[in-house]
């Protein structure tokens, strides 16, 4: 038996991805659930008197086994239930019009309320699901169990990072390892929320220290009670990766909105708490509430500029107003929608409830990425529209190096991110390539509000071309790249290195532009400004104009689209690495 196990493991992790995805979907569940068993069995062997035993017998070691799971489920077609068509109802109603409405009056603007009526909420497929997914008509300890047993580490894969084999490399002796607190969960309290001042210096307690690993889940498990009887809640991370249930809805929402993935995050809390405190988030939340009751305080965002994915977060402004937060009470079966950039916080002491319970809900984060945001869009526009230029021969300044349109390209590319940084319509998500609805639900209705949909994303590019004309600074952005060469700061246009994924033909030299590492293609150009500064601007500025006059927006679409698919190939095969080391897929009882 060993011996097979071990020729599985070399052969699945030999085994190109692409050549996986060729097996017998039966076939490779079969073998996925054998070694799924197995590796269960090698867990509790690490501290175990019969682990030089079954070492001695099984000569993979349990990372190799960990990582043919990973590997061999990456081709799996998981069970795509609830549909996109039923996740959207289920959200916001039962017609396409509605995620219109939602999309043209809320999105990244406002907060929305989506009161369910109690007496109907558990005709909701997708609530029910998730409802007995959890576990959620038992005791808080139940609950606890139900949401912690049986978890892996769900490491982070790098948000441009396309390859998941490269992955794997980073994770060849901790893939499946067990829980590392902040990474994969959070059990904190805010304590004294009246003593809070408007300049929000109440912080979390947290009861485990940063970095801890829980290799004994029963002492882990029995901890974590210990802390929610002590007013502590427990927010566990990456729930896509760890349920099929929410992989789908995620998954849905992400079609939905045109984005490559969708997080989801579960907060269990216990009465008369506060878990996270006061903050805002760099990407837009759907709170559904499960179980319980809580009491939200939503604040305006005064700022015009969206706070983008992964920055850093400024800290709470100081003059926030206590008596302009909007307070909204979430019962079972309801939803708001938080816009990224608004204050918010969440107590379980709702006052005039007939029941001061405990609290569940998941809250959906849609992360809107760097070439998914309108700014993405037009560095695509761009670059497909300087592709053509390539191609055919043009080259708007005399450069004395080798890729005259793409060095012009690099410096308009450069002068729409300073644009970006103050002009908010760049920031927002573009939803070029959202499925509103599949083809399934077409109906004359549908296709209007589509066809209405499509249009505002258009309106929307005619409008970052105009500001692109008008405002797009050719002479700040040549300053700032000279600025980096003559500094050699090689970070400086690490915000462009996702542009590496989009298609280059080169030129007839063959010359391709490293966007990982542009300061030697730069120094051409910087030579060339040197010399003749006047005719560099003029011929930029000309560069610049012939872009927003004749670029085309079907190109751009089109090759944003592609962009989106490789990454969402990326996010799918990590997600169903993780599921498969989660259980799903491996008909384990």
């Amino acid at each position: 038996m060993c011996l097979i196990i071990d020729t599985l493991v070399l052969l699945v992790n030999s085994c190109k991805i692409g050549n996986l995805q060729n097996v017998q979907q039966e076939l490779a569940r079969n073998v996925l659930s054998l070694l799924y068993k197995i590796w269960k069995k090698t867990q509790p062997l690490r501290s175990s008197t019969d682990c030089n035993k079954w070492k001695n017998k099984l000569q993979s070691k349990e990372y190799d086994i960990s990582k043919s799971i990973f590997r061999l489920s990456t081709g799996l077609a998981f069970p795509a239930w609830p549909e996109p068509d039923v996740v959207r109802k289920s959200v916001f109603g039962e017609t396409v019009s509605d995620f219109e409405t939602f999309v043209l009056a809320y999105w990244e603007k406002l907060p929305n309320l989506y009161r369910r009526k109690q007496a109907t909420k558990m005709d909701s497929l997708v609530f029910v699901a998730l409802h007995n997914a959890f576990n959620l008509g038992t005791t808080p300890d139940s609950i606890i169990e139900s949401l912690l047993q049986g978890l892996v580490s769900c490491p982070a894969i790098a948000s441009d990072e396309l390859d998941i084999n490269s992955f794997l490399h980073e994770v060849h002796d901790s893939l499946g390892d067990s829980v590392k607190y902040r990474q994969d969960i959070r059990v904190m309290r805010t304590r004294d929320p009246n003593d809070q001042t408007s300049r929000g210096c109440v912080t979390e307690e947290h009861f485990f220290d940063d970095g801890t690993v829980f290799t004994d889940e029963d002492a882990f498990i029995e901890k974590c009670k210990h802390a929610f009887k002590n007013g502590y809640s427990i927010a566990l991370r990456g729930m896509e990766f760890r349920s099929e249930k929410v992989a789908a809805i995620a998954s849905a929402l992400a079609d939905l909105f045109g984005q490559p993935s969708v997080g989801a995050n579960i907060y269990f809390s216990p009465a008369g708490s506060q878990g996270l405190a006061r903050h805002y988030d760099d990407h837009c939340v759907l709170v559904w509430q499960l179980l319980g009751s809580k009491k939200w305080t939503v604040w305006p965002n005064p700022k015009p500029l969206l706070p983008r994915l992964y920055e850093p977060f400024d800290p709470l402004d100081g003059n926030l107003d206590e008596s302009s937060g909007r307070v909204e009470v979430l019962h079972e079966g309801d939803m708001m929608y938080i816009p990224r950039g608004y204050v918010h916080e969440a107590r379980t002491d709702v006052s005039g409830s007939e029941v001061n319970d405990c609290s569940l809900h998941l809250t959906l984060a849609i992360e809107v990425e760097a070439p998914f945001e309108w700014e993405g869009f037009a560095h695509i526009a761009l670059h497909c529209w300087a592709e053509k230029q390539q191609l055919r021969g043009s080259q708007s300044v005399e450069f004395e190096g080798k890729a005259g349109a793409s060095l012009s390209a690099i410096v308009l590319h450069v002068a729409i991110r300073l644009l970006s940084d103050s002009e908010p319509v760049f920031r927002k998500a573009c939803m070029v390539a959202a499925k509103a609805a599949t083809s399934s639900s077409s109906c004359t209705s549908t296709t209007t509000h589509l066809e209405a949909l499509r249009s505002s994303q258009r309106s929307t590019f005619d409008e970052i071309l105009r500001k692109i004309d008008q405002s797009c600074s050719i002479k700040e952005a040549l300053e700032r790249i000279v600025s980096a060469v003559r500094e050699r700061d090689d970070g400086a246009f690490q915000w462009m290195s996702w542009l590496r994924h989009l298609p280059q033909q080169g030129t007839a030299a063959g010359y391709i532009i490293d966007f990982c590492n542009v300061l030697g293609a730069l120094e051409a150009l910087v030579e060339a400004f040197d010399s003749d500064p006047g005719q560099a601007l003029d011929g930029l500025t000309a560069f610049k104009s012939g872009f927003c006059r004749r670029v085309a927006y079907e190109d751009a679409c089109e090759a944003f689209g592609t962009l989106l698919e490789m990454y969402r190939m990326a996010r799918t095969q990590y997600m169903r690495g993780m599921l498969a080391l989660h259980g799903a897929g491996a008909h384990v009882s």
